[in-house]
């Protein structure tokens, strides 16, 4: 936003810096500017106790020791101080003096080659405030609508990264500035791409329900803006959530292929066709070896290394887990040759395997990829003992990998094989807490107690489910309680638009009140954040109905108590999280959304 002709309007910067993290002072004189940013830093920084950091382009040159720096060449050792700042932990940072023609003055980023959008696309990747005074009354009038859609997609591309690296957690802040830069834009292109991605951010931490809604969504949009490779990609994420239960849906996967290849999209198609032979590898008779080979060369061909070490990894967890068949008719043989290139005993087998894994490895390493790395390490010294570290170290240093990013799954299965099996078969609480039964029902042991961990493990990093009994609870069942169930009966909710919400309190079998009426309970609803709730209060308990209102996308929290109003007493108050997904820009001030469960369950 521009403050030319109208620099002291401090409110309304407070609330565009408040709101994007990111405000842009054009024109001016140089005092007035610098006065007026000093006051906005000052403000912020004191509400949220942060410090703030000031640096001046025009001064860059003198403090370098350099008289005759440029000043682009002043302004890129501003950039890089404020890279070392902002980045490692939040503050409110304070860039004044940029010169017109800001092309000159802040190394290139972003798509549209403005260099101011390279400083603002380095910030966004951190929790920090961003103030920009330029010298150029043009470009503080022009840089936030002409870079809002190119500043998306950057923040889109880095959420993949992070994503593909196997680390949802950080892609998260970067998704929500990504969509309310696109719906600013009105970029219903981009925008559909940020619901996807929020998509797939939900299968990998496990929550199936939520992704699948995204996804359905996602899809909807792309074929309302005509974006074919983004359906594609839809489809095959909604494919691979099936594989989550344990029930891989090769079929789709091949439709999604189809629909890559369709629209000449070779990289799409090679994902595809990757997760559709993973989804097989396991079958009698499926010529896998050949699959795995065809698909490497489709990532050789589009130079995509993640895609090539996960086929590595792969082929090689396959090879590794035969008794000899390379899955192609005619070829068997525990220590047969097969005869279409079959590999010869176990112990040939075993150095195949060995070596694929360490090529896996190499490109996990070389793509940056910590996810990748630690299951490969894992796999690789479940299969080949004789390369475990010597120092008996090797389930710390890969426990030690998925806890950089965050995988508390990972970890579980790392603790699963350094255990090995439990005298009751049951899986750890860790695992059970995450994963539903139907995929810890194809966990499988080999003779020498190792575990075969289900391929569809490594596909996400689910989060404990809310009110997953713990060991000890086991054996003490709930039926005598009474809880509280609630219901969204309106899908997919959206801004200003009502949802309705039923509660009811369903005692367990062995309640009082499982063989007689209900009492006549009252319930109670507080809404906790941007949205409205109707009724608040006193509605009977016994088949309540809410009509819950958002103003904005995102998350929102709800609170709902019963109450018996005979003796005042409350019964039980329980918290929900629902998700509103963005509709279409709208009046309504655009926010993140966040993906959206059905109610959650007492």
């Amino acid at each position: 936003m521009s403050f030319v002709g109208h620099i002291r309007d401090l409110a309304a910067a407070r609330r565009e810096l408040e709101t994007r993290r990111l405000l842009v002072v054009g024109g001016a004189p140089d005092a007035d500017r610098s006065a007026f940013l000093d006051a906005v830093a000052r403000e912020v920084a004191d509400e949220a106790g942060l410090p703030v950091y000031r640096f001046r382009v025009a001064d860059a040159g003198e403090r370098s020791g350099e008289a005759g720096r440029t000043p682009g060449e002043a302004a890129d050792a501003v950039v890089e101080a404020c890279r070392g700042v902002f980045v490692v932990h939040p503050c409110v940072v304070v860039v004044d003096g940029v010169p017109a023609g800001a092309a000159d003055a802040v190394p290139t980023g972003t798509a549209d080659g403005s260099r101011l959008a390279g400083l603002i696309s380095a910030f966004a990747e951190s929790e920090s405030f961003l103030l920009v005074g330029s010298t150029d009354a043009r470009e503080g009038a022009s840089a936030l609508p002409s870079d809002g859609c190119a500043d998306g997609w950057a923040l889109l591309t880095r959420a993949a990264v992070h994503c593909d690296r196997g680390d949802p957690r950080a892609a998260g802040p970067l998704l929500r500035r990504a969509v309310e830069a696109h719906q600013v834009a009105g970029d219903r292109r981009g925008e559909a791409w940020a619901v996807f991605l929020y998509g797939r951010m939900c299968r990998l931490r496990g929550r199936a329900e939520e992704a699948r809604r995204l996804l359905h969504i996602a899809r909807e949009r792309f074929r309302a803006v005509g974006e074919t490779p983004g359906e594609a990609w839809a489809c095959g994420e909604l494919a691979r959530l099936a594989a989550r239960s344990g029930a891989p849906d090769p079929d789709a996967l091949a439709e999604a292929r189809r629909l890559h290849e369709r629209v000449g999209d070779r990289r799409g198609a090679a994902w595809a066709h990757l997760w559709w032979t993973v989804a097989r590898a396991d079958e009698p008779g499926f010529p896998w070896r050949e699959e795995f080979t065809n698909v490497q060369g489709r990532f050789h061909e589009v130079s995509d290394r993640l895609g090539t070490a996960w086929t590595l990894h792969h082929h090689a967890l396959t090879l590794a887990r035969t008794d000899g068949t390379d899955g192609v008719a005619g070829t068997a043989g525990t220590g047969g040759t097969g005869g279409t290139g079959g590999t010869g005993g176990t112990g040939e087998r075993r150095r195949e395997a060995d070596r694929l894994f360490e090529g896996a490895l190499a490109l996990f390493e070389e793509a940056d990829c910590p996810h990748g790395r630690a299951w490969t390490m894992l796999e690789y010294a479940l299969r080949s003992p004789a390369h475990r570290f010597l120092n008996g170290e090797w389930a710390a240093e890969i426990r030690h990998v998925f806890h950089g990013i965050g995988d508390e799954a990972g970890e579980a299965w790392v603790d699963l094989a350094e255990a090995g099996p439990s005298p009751d078969g049951e899986p750890p609480y860790e695992l059970a807490c995450r994963y539903p039964t139907a995929l810890l029902d194809t966990l499988g042991w080999t003779e020498a107690g190792e575990p075969l961990i289900p391929r569809a493990a490594r596909d996400t990093q689910p989060e404990p489910r809310p009110g997953f009994p713990r060991p000890g609870d086991r054996d003490r069942l709930d039926d005598s309680g009474a809880h509280v169930r609630l219901t969204l009966l309106d899908d997919v909710p959206v801004p200003d638009v009502p949802a309705r919400i039923a509660l009811q309190v369903v005692p367990g079998p062995g309640h009082p009140w499982s063989t007689t009426p209900l009492p006549p309970l009252t319930a109670r609803a507080t809404s906790l954040g941007h949205a409205e709730i109707d009724p608040a209060h006193g509605v009977p308990a016994a088949g309540a109905e809410f009509r819950f209102t958002p103003h904005r996308p995102g998350s929102h929290r709800l609170r709902f108590t019963v109450e018996d109003p005979a003796t005042g007493t409350v019964l039980q108050q329980v918290e929900a999280e629902i998700d509103v997904v963005p509709s279409d820009p709208g009046p309504h001030r655009p926010t993140a959304p966040a993906p959206r469960p059905s109610a959650r369950r007492a």
